[in-house]
């Protein structure tokens, strides 16, 4: 699957009546959602941090929103974030990773975007897949950015994902990683688990082909999911 691009391909037309595939983007906001983007903004301005607002449900209704979305990526100061609720279905993962150039420099204050689908395998609460040119990518509703800090490192706290329904890809986590002071992603790529089921051999070492990590998956005593994620920026 190239980076970026919703994986159409990977639907089985046999199933398409079972459930959606796909749902629209957003249009414009209504009065509901405007009126919580601006409570967000309001939220942001009196110190709250990006990571406790993904983390509030009372915004989720928000998240595939532009605006709002742009109020998360403009506000985001800190190495570490948080991508659900509380309440959000599934095995509960904190990944840890770096981003370095070549030479072995760490990329401080490069802005790392990541989003992911559900233990459900959506990157909607609505159908698996949001439709339009990079849909998943600008829409997905667990997402969230950082800050790496000095050393390049970054964290963030999520569930473990799920591949998509009827499909043999892998689960995945879309990482996007944008130098200090650069205006387009220098990375973009994806972290996958070996813990997978669809991760067979062959489809490890389709995955590094294409510049995917590959990442150990371990556990804690309370079942929390960690993994390590360390990039290298060309």
């Amino acid at each position: 699957m190239a980076p970026m691009l919703v994986a159409i391909g990977a639907w089985s037309p046999a199933c398409a009546g079972e459930e959606p595939s796909m749902v629209a983007p957003p249009g414009d906001e209504t009065a509901d959602v405007a009126a919580l983007i601006d409570r967000a903004a309001a939220a942001l301005k009196a110190g709250t941090t990006t990571g406790n607002l993904l983390a509030d449900p009372g915004y989720m209704a928000a998240h595939a929103w532009p605006r709002f979305r742009k109020l998360i990526s403009d506000n985001a100061t800190s190495s570490s974030t948080l991508l659900v609720t509380p309440a959000e279905p599934g095995e509960p993962m904190i990944v840890t990773g770096s981003v370095r150039r070549s030479d072995g420099r760490p990329l401080g204050a490069a802005r790392v975007y990541v989003y992911q689908t559900s233990a459900k395998g959506w990157y909607s609460d609505k159908a698996p897949h949001v439709s339009g040119m990079e849909g998943d990518t600008r829409h997905a509703r667990l997402f969230g950015y950082m800050l790496a800090d000095p050393e390049g490192k970054f964290e963030f706290r999520t569930v473990h994902p799920t591949g998509y329904p009827r499909s043999d890809l892998p689960a995945h986590i879309h990482i996007m990683v944008t130098p200090a002071g650069g205006s387009s992603p220098g990375l973009v790529s994806e972290i996958r688990f070996d813990d997978d089921p669809r991760m067979t051999e062959p489809m490890k070492e389709s995955s590094r082909r294409e510049g995917y990590l590959v990442c150990h998956v371990t556990s804690d005593p309370d079942g929390t999911k960690r993994v390590r994620a360390d990039f290298t920026v060309p």
